[in-house]
């Protein structure tokens, strides 16, 4: 036992292939294509569901065009109302389908892609996904100028974007490869930046949508969105170095090794001691039911505060900024004053977000006007740091060639959550938007109920440990 715990220990350089780098000054790196791509896709995210609403309006359901163009205005307008229950559960449906084939081939890639990484590199982690997405956004251009396409069209823009595996393996790439520039002492900092930089790229992305829509219309705000991602495909091709020392070249057979999902599942559950693999697994479950939620919630938010509190793009994007800013707010508070100040620890700060997402979910169920949103979005200000402080968490008290696996096995089952997740949340709320759409909050505030129970077991395990981060070896 003790010589399995010698080699598995951070500090021995002739077993591990991977190192913590040495302490180098500050230098953006993931920050910037990472708010390239994320205000491009918030830039464009209202009004690809308004062009969804409107094809299904006019050719899935054959409603006249005069009757559906009010489902492409940023302006809030009642014109729509009675045709919202019906156009939305047909659109839900599309949606449905087209998550399910977006998550396929990330799910798939998500088991190999870790471990391979570990040898051959992070940056293809990074320049692939982004590749595929500026592809798929490039095809819903001609998309949106192809008037005569109806909804189900639309299924064939997203195949790039699966096909090279997507924001799972993006954020997969993107955390392995702060993982490694970085040092423990900042590393939670700089993954809570990292985080940081995705909620101001929405944020801006959010504010400019109307206005720019307004502007230049349809097509031409979705070119914009495309240019935005070839910027942060150029940036991270060219830009990038690679993180990983000693890294060599690979290709696309060596990607699909199964000796690499074995390797992945061997690392990640050995027995450890202080219960070490039940809190490997609790944490990877708690962050991914996080991750079930936000997939589930992201194509029915819009619909959801059209159809109960009247809202239209403007009035959406302008909450999804403000709510956003709201988190900066509170990382700002949750890493500065209560982790580094007051030396509350990553897992307490973790459970807090959880908890406080809890209450937000409640206030958005029984929202009747829109500052209730704003309240919910108030009271959950901590909610952003859950992912950030879980994966630094691990980073801490991992050995460092067990890191990108764990991480593996976390983007796998993250994977999995774009296939299930809008099944169970759009099945939902088709069949409750007449009734009670505010289902959907109900079942989120239950997730996230679990995942706090999680966070909490791994807090009672680690009080008998001597230090916060006493790293996890071999049993």
């Amino acid at each position: 036992m003790a010589e399995d715990e010698e080699q598995l220990t951070e500090s021995n350089p002739n077993i591990n292939r991977i190192s913590e780098l040495p302490a180098k000054k500050f230098a953006i790196t993931m920050e910037f294509p990472l708010f390239v791509v994320m205000m491009a896709m918030s830039l464009s995210g209202a009004a690809m569901s308004n062009i969804i609403l409107y094809r299904t309006c006019v050719h899935g359901l054959n409603h006249t065009e005069d009757e559906c163009r009010p489902f492409l205005s940023p302006d809030k307008n009642n014109q729509t109302h009675g045709l919202e229950a019906e156009v939305q559960k047909y659109a839900t449906i599309v949606g449905t389908v087209r998550g399910i084939i977006e998550a396929v081939v990330p799910a798939i890639l998500s088991f190999f892609l870790g471990v391979w990484s570990d040898t051959h590199g992070r940056k293809p982690l990074i320049v692939w996904p982004l590749l595929g997405i500026t592809f798929s956004s490039g095809m819903f251009v001609v998309y949106s100028m192809m008037d005569n396409l109806g909804p189900w069209w639309f299924i064939l823009t997203v195949i790039p974007y699966s096909l090279s595996g997507g924001f799972t393996i993006f954020f997969t790439g993107a955390f392995c490869y702060m993982s490694d520039i970085t040092t423990a002492e900042n590393r939670s900092l700089r993954m809570t930046l990292m985080e940081a930089t995705v909620g101001l790229g929405s944020v801006v992305g959010g504010l400019l949508s109307p206005y720019v829509l307004r502007m230049v219309g349809n097509v031409y705000l979705l070119l914009i969105s495309a240019a935005l991602n070839v910027v942060a495909y150029v940036f991270s091709n060219v830009c990038l170095r690679e993180s990983l020392n000693g890294a060599i070249q690979g290709g696309i057979t060596s990607v699909l090794d199964f000796l690499l999902v074995k390797e992945m599942m061997r690392e990640c559950f050995k027995r450890r001691p202080n219960n070490g693999r039940a809190q490997i697994l609790l944490l990877t479950v708690a962050n991914c039911l996080s991750i079930f939620t936000l997939y589930g919630l992201i194509s029915l938010e819009y619909l959801y505060v059209r159809k109960k509190l009247n809202w239209a793009m403007k009035e959406y994007t302008q909450f999804s900024a403000s709510s956003t800013v709201i988190g900066f707010i509170g990382s700002f508070v949750g890493i500065v004053i209560l982790q580094k100040l007051f030396r509350i620890s990553d897992l307490v700060i973790t459970n807090l977000a959880f908890l406080s997402t809890i209450v937000e979910y409640v206030i958005r169920t029984f929202a009747t006007k829109s500052w209730h949103m704003y309240l919910g979005a108030s009271v959950s200000s901590l909610k952003g740091l859950s992912a950030p402080l879980i994966r630094s968490f691990l980073t801490k008290i991992l050995p460092v060639v067990d890191i990108a696996k764990v991480f593996s096995l976390m983007s796998a089952i993250e994977g999995l959550c774009p296939l299930f997740s809008p099944l169970l949340f759009n099945s939902l709320y088709q069949f409750t938007v007449t009734t009670f759409p505010g289902s959907i909050y109900m079942l989120s505030s239950g997730v996230a109920l679990i995942s706090a129970v999680c966070i909490s077991v791994v807090q009672y395990y680690r009080w008998n440990v001597s230090s916060p981060y006493q790293p996890l070896a071999s049993a």
